[in-house]
């Protein structure tokens, strides 16, 4: 089975920064579709007991707080992400490169319809 998932799993990024990373920001490869940016920004790390029954997936899993900006837009509550934590799609953007990759650039693009459209009988 193949997957589009390029990068690390979030414990293998968070796990090797000082801190843990906090307030530091991490996207997703699948985020790269849109032109607007979506990232996250590390607010809390908490690591997960040992599982009972150990699989591939949940060895690596973690759970985080973040601030979550999708296609520009920020999410008014931090969420905590931990079902997907094990997939490895993410991707630490360097301190230098954050405040570039953050920008956000508002295209207020308001499409108009017209009021009644023309459909075939």
């Amino acid at each position: 089975r193949t997957t589009d998932f390029k990068g690390k799993t979030l414990w293998e990024i968070v796990g090797n920064l000082k801190n843990f990373g906090i307030g530091r920001i991490i996207t997703r490869g699948m985020y790269e579709r849109y032109p607007e940016p979506s990232y996250f920004k590390i607010l809390k790390v908490e690591t997960l007991p040992n599982p009972e029954t150990v699989s591939f997936d949940n060895v690596r899993k973690v759970r985080v707080w973040v601030e979550k900006t999708f296609r520009g837009k920020v999410f008014p509550s931090p969420i905590i992400m931990e079902s997907a934590t094990y997939k490895a799609d993410y991707r630490l953007i360097p301190k230098d490169e954050e405040e570039k990759f953050c920008k956000t650039v508002v295209k207020d693009e308001t499409k108009i319809f017209p009021k009644y459209f023309e459909f075939p009988p």
